[in-house]
């Protein structure tokens, strides 16, 4: 208690300053509404009518009111007897000169006084007394003066009691009796004196020095000497409640806020300079109490509100010093005295709450009674994180949190009666979650678990319950109002992580959390909690799973429940909450999370659980992926489809690239076909509902290209045969059939029918070209590309969808790649015994040819994308690969037998040179020739480089040698051939204008 001297000595004398100068300030302002109001029922009573001398005296040239303040005539009929205008002059006939020169100008004839038009002045304007400022001097010697001197007088009288109790040289009973003829010697001094105007300042301190003398005369009588009858508790603070109401009745009636601010630091003062040092806390706080009251009377009653702040401010520090001295001292922090603490600090934030309220009856603007509560209630909440450090209060959840939900409703209280400090709730929300944070992650323990989740779940229920309430109130509620809830799902998941085993029943207390942010969303018309909520549920599902036994797959099915429960939930409340809500923010994401984030777990089991069975597993999925397409179904949504169809196959893929055991394929291969089946017929069984989407199509089609792998790979590994380019032609009749059914079926006007037909279309096309590579090797897949492109590109022409030449135009590139660029293509199988007749004949001849074809479908004006020439980018790569095969077959021409693969060289072979040269120059003709005869400038381009390319190589590498013959026979070849591009020059470049 000593270190609350100093502070309550400055507190003491800059506190009454800071106060006065507050109330000097309003009383300015009182003055000046009563000014203006003094003016204005003036005017009211005499109206406005000003004199002819008023009128006179102020009137000046361009001095006129606006418009809309003239009066109207029949409102100043003085004006029209005392003016009256004159006649009009009778107007005259016009006659012009009849002499061409002017005649002299004529002397000026006398000015006779016109009369002007009256300006009406402006009304004058009456302009309030200036407020009297703050005199220093007259402050310093009449207020300030005074009221030291009160005090020190005070301050003079308790220690010489305090000196005279020491050394006993008075007896208790006279000390005692002396004190109060003191006070009410000085009361009644100052009441006699109120009666002259002269002394109010002297009146106001003598009074208030009175009371604090019998503030602490009533104190030391009960607590230092028990005399009678001031042992009795009940005497004393009946005593010490006539006191303050005395006190504060003498602030009301001599309208002094000296004698108020006075009152009450002597109030709090008497109990630190009179202490014992012994622990009383029902009496100090009870006296506190009384103290507290009287102040909260007295600023309600003068609307003196900062003496609210004031005493707040009092009382945390009597609440501090006292928690200082005594908690650990006198064993608050154990047993069950630890509620007396709890009961002391939510005693006063429940008073200052009541004070707020009923504060708010009268003034709606000052803010100082909402403030001082909020600021007890923080004081509270301190030092309920001292309690968490003490194991006796720590261990009874109940009692510690009864207590800081306490404060919670505290919060809520003032917040609801003062909206302006709405972000206290938030504030209090965020400080009570920490201090679960930290009491969960060093307290809770299994036994404790229970406790704890019923009040993760008060603290949800409060906060929602709140926000749900202020958003019927208010129009719209704050952002972070609809977050508070989530914290109780961040709650939830810290047991799963400081624990090593958490019961089942957490999970009922998710749900129920979930279902509370679900609702607030609808109140706060903001689904980002929801969405939140599900990826942290989600998240401590995937704690959960980490926690279980690898190798016991019935504990998988507690998980899968859990799992598949929480995935419907949000499901449904994904759908409702899009209806309910159309215009809210994350409206597409919530729906498509609902549905992936349960893969995305059910993906993670089967990644850590070894799961031989992928009934449990597959069984899920399909539950999820039915409740997924009925929910499409129903609301429409049909991105749900084809997101079902993602993380259906995802999750095949991850079982069966890691778990799929080759001697039991029989199970999965139903899986597989089954969800197949249910992703092709979906569409076709609901056709009435979506006969005008394209999503619900699109997955019916591609159903297939994500399970035909599995199939594929398990046949192989399981049933390896020679004719697995049925499984192909197997896989392209549903998409077949469904295309027939949509051209037939579908109007021509559908919006959707273009992109359902290029789907189906493209999908049987896939399957169709894929015989040829599934059923032969290595070559044959490149050749499937090449054919279905330039099959999508065909459709195209009849399906006119931009996939489908996007499509086609990829896989086209995609061959050319291959077959250009990949080296590896040479050796894929031994030269043949016959030259040029071997498997690159027909796959590059087979792939320029789809190039070709696939330029000759796109027509004008489908042949251009973004300024490139679609068509004759096909037909260069085609060019390209019918060069490359040109010297791929001189190579194996020449390879030496026995070699593993085609060797390209261009030295030590004169026949193979000289083939090479000829044909280069050949093949540029063949370019030069359709270039002409098509017209084709780019052609005629590419044929005169590559005959450039001929001419070097024969000149810089072909005649190296010139004795030999071939050379010869070459340079005569290739000169002809020259010549005879030279001739087509001549002969068709004055006909081809381009």
């Amino acid at each position: 208690m000593e270190l609350l001297v100093p502070l309550f000595y400055l507190w003491m004398f800059v506190g009454p300053i800071i106060a006065l100068v507050t109330a000097q300030s309003a009383n300015r302002r009182i003055n000046d509404l009563e000014c203006k109001l003094r003016e204005m029922k003036g005017r009211a009573a005499k109206g406005w009518e000003p004199s002819l001398k008023q009128v006179s005296a102020q009137a000046t040239p361009g001095d006129s009111l606006p418009v809309e303040t003239i009066p109207e005539p029949e409102d100043v009929p003085s004006y029209a007897q005392e003016f009256e205008m004159p006649p009009p002059l009778p107007p005259k006939a016009f006659n012009p000169p009849a002499i061409k020169r002017p005649p002299p100008m004529p002397s000026a004839p006398p000015i006779r006084p016109v009369a002007q038009p009256l300006a009406v002045p402006r009304p004058s304007t009456v302009k309030p007394p200036a407020a009297p400022g703050l005199n220093l001097e007259q402050f310093m010697g009449v207020k300030l003066f005074a009221w030291v001197g009160g005090l020190a007088l005070f301050l003079g009288i308790v220690f010489f009691v305090k000196y005279a109790f020491e050394r006993n040289l008075i007896p208790p009973g006279v000390r005692t009796m002396i004190g109060f003829v003191l006070g009410l010697g000085l009361v009644a001094g100052g009441v006699a004196m109120k009666r002259r105007a002269a002394y109010q300042v002297l009146a106001q301190t003598l009074c208030a020095t009175g009371v604090l003398v019998l503030y602490g005369v009533t104190y030391a009588a009960h607590a230092l000497y028990k005399l009678p009858p001031f042992e009795s508790p009940i005497v004393t603070f009946f005593i010490m409640a006539i006191i303050t109401l005395a006190a504060f009745t003498l602030a009301v009636r001599m309208d002094a806020q000296v004698v108020a601010v006075l009152g009450m630091i002597g109030g709090f003062l008497t109990p630190i300079l009179c202490s014992t040092g012994v622990d009383r806390p029902f009496e100090l706080f009870s006296y506190i109490a009384l103290l507290d009251i009287g102040v909260l009377a007295v600023a309600k009653r003068k609307r003196w509100l900062y003496l609210t702040a004031l005493a707040a401010g009092g009382t945390m520090l009597m609440q501090f010093g006292w928690f200082v001295k005594f908690f650990q001292s006198s064993g608050y922090a154990m047993g069950a005295v630890t509620v007396i603490p709890m009961g002391i600090l939510l005693g006063f934030a429940g008073l200052f709450t009541h004070a707020a309220w009923r504060s708010r009856l009268r003034d709606d603007d000052d803010a100082f009674p909402a403030i001082s509560a909020l600021a007890l209630c923080g004081g509270a909440m301190m030092a309920a994180f001292v309690f968490v450090n003490c194991g006796t209060i720590a261990d009874r959840p109940f009692l510690l949190y009864g207590f800081v939900f306490g404060i919670n409703a505290l919060v809520m209280a003032i917040v609801w009666q003062q909206p302006r400090v709405v972000i206290a709730q938030l504030i209090i929300a965020m400080l009570t979650f920490l201090h679960l944070s930290v009491w969960t992650t060093s307290v809770l323990t299994n036994a404790l678990l229970p406790q704890a989740l019923f009040i993760y779940l008060a603290f949800g229920i409060l906060h929602t319950v709140f926000a749900i309430l202020w958003t019927r109130r208010k129009e719209t509620a704050p952002l972070a109002m609809g977050w508070t809830p989530v914290i109780s799902l961040v709650l939830l998941l810290m047991p799963m992580i400081c624990l090593d085993s958490v019961s089942f029943a957490i999970w009922p207390v998710i749900l129920l959390v979930d279902l509370l942010i679900i609702g607030l969303a609808l109140s706060t018309r903001s689904l980002a909690p929801v969405l939140a909520a599900l990826g942290i549920t989600l998240l401590t599902a995937g704690v959960w799973l980490f926690r279980l036994p690898v190798h016991e797959p019935h504990s998988l099915i507690p998980f899968l429940t859990v799992v598949g429960g929480f995935a419907m939930l949000f499901g449904v409340a994904s759908s409702f909450l899009n209806r309910r809500i159309p215009e809210a923010r994350h409206n597409s994401y919530l729906p498509i999370s609902s549905a992936v984030l349960p893969f995305v777990l059910l993906i993670m089991a089967t990644l850590r659980l070894r799961v031989d069975d992928p009934s449990p597993m597959f069984g899920l999925a399909l539950l999820l992926a039915v409740f997924l397409l009925g929910l499409a179904r129903v609301s429409g949504t049909t991105v749900l489809v084809p997101t079902a169809l993602g993380c259906v196959v995802a999750l095949e893929w991850v079982w069966h690239e890691g778990q799929f055991n080759p001697q039991a394929p029989v199970l999965p291969l139903l899986w597989y076909l089954g969800f197949y089946a249910l992703f092709t017929v979906f569409p076709l069984v609901f056709r009435r509902s979506f006969v005008e989407r394209r999503l619900p199509w699109a997955a019916s089609a591609a159903a297939g290209i994500g399970t035909f792998w599995f199939v594929y790979q398990l046949i192989k590994s399981t049933w390896p045969n020679e004719m697995m380019g049925l499984l192909p032609a197997g896989f392209a009749i549903a998409p077949a059939l469904l295309l027939l059914f949509v051209a037939k079926r579908h109007a021509p006007e559908n919006p959707a029918r273009l992109s359902q037909l290029a789907w189906l279309g493209g999908v049987t096309l896939l399957f169709v070209t894929l015989i040829f590579p599934i059923q032969f090797h290595r070559q044959w897949i490149t050749l499937g590309w090449a054919l279905e492109g330039a099959a999508l590109c065909w459709l195209f022409r009849r399906v006119p969808h931009p996939g489908l030449w996007a499509t086609g135009l990829g896989l086209l590139g995609a061959a050319f790649i291959r077959l250009a660029v990949n080296p590896a293509v040479l050796s894929y199988q031994s030269p043949g015994a016959t030259p040029l007749l071997n498997w690159q004949l027909y796959t590059y001849s087979i792939a320029a040819g789809a190039m070709f074809a696939a330029a000759r479908t796109l027509r004008p004006p489908r042949d251009f994308w973004n300024g490139f020439n679609l068509r004759g980018v096909l037909c260069s790569l085609g060019g390209i690969l019918l060069f490359l095969l040109l010297n791929i077959e001189i190579a194996d021409a020449f390879t030496p037998a026995g070699s593993r693969s085609i060797v390209f060289e261009f030295d030590g072979n004169l026949a193979r040179d000289m083939t090479y040269t000829i044909s280069w120059a050949l093949f540029a003709l063949g370019l030069l020739g359709i270039g002409f005869w098509k017209r084709l400038a780019p052609t005629r381009y590419a044929g005169i480089g590559l005959l450039a390319l001929a001419l070097l190589k024969l000149f810089l590498h072909d005649l190296a040698n010139i004795d030999s013959i071939y050379r010869i026979g070459a340079l005569v070849v290739v000169a002809v051939i020259a010549l005879l591009a030279s001739f087509l020059y001549q002969r068709f470049s004055t006909e081809d204008p381009s």
